[in-house]
């Protein structure tokens, strides 16, 4: 088995090798210099921690050998792809909630060019099932994030702080009716 997978928004990738009953994992993303950067290799039914990237040639790396039967006991073989997440700022601040995902764009993952030219960056992203949700900081005193959706947003709390959150399909189209 060996498998290519995209990391990053496109960045980075992920590269899975089976050899002997072991998974050789390599991964590549670019180094920003904002933090520390862990990767997961994401299953059929759940999802390994691979570790966390440390800087070489430019590049934030990651090489990790495995045992295939851990990774079958997590869910995470066969392999159907990876995330990579910042887990803590150089600033000390902490990285996104766990299970969520730093989105500098997240227009670009809105189908409706109206939504997707009112989506600025940055938001946090979690994927579901059916589709994925996009959540913007609440602040009182700051312009509202997605105006057109204003009526619909719902308020979440992520790691102690306010959130506005909205629910999209897989191809970016608002799930209203779970607002």
């Amino acid at each position: 088995m060996e498998g290519r997978f995209v990391l990053a928004e496109g960045r980075g990738w992920l590269t899975v090798r089976e050899q002997q009953g072991r998974a050789v994992c390599c991964a590549q993303i670019p180094d920003d210099q904002r933090g520390l950067y862990k990767c997961w290799l994401v299953g059929p039914t759940g999802k390994a921690l691979l570790g966390t990237f440390v800087p070489q040639e430019g590049a934030l790396r990651l090489e990790r050998t495995l045992s295939v039967s851990e990774l079958k006991r997590q869910g995470a073989w066969p392999p159907e792809g990876g995330e990579a997440a910042l887990a803590f700022t150089f600033g000390g601040k902490e990285g996104p909630p766990q299970g969520w995902s730093r989105v500098d764009a997240p227009g670009q993952l809105l189908g409706e060019p109206l939504l997707s030219a009112a989506a600025r960056g940055p938001a946090l992203m979690r994927r579901e099932e059916n589709g994925f949700l996009l959540a913007y900081r609440y602040e009182p005193d700051s312009p509202f994030p997605l105006t057109p959706l204003f009526c619909f947003a719902r308020l979440m709390q992520l790691n102690g702080r306010d959130y506005l959150c909205f629910p999209f399909r897989p191809g970016g189209c608002p799930r209203l009716e779970e607002l």
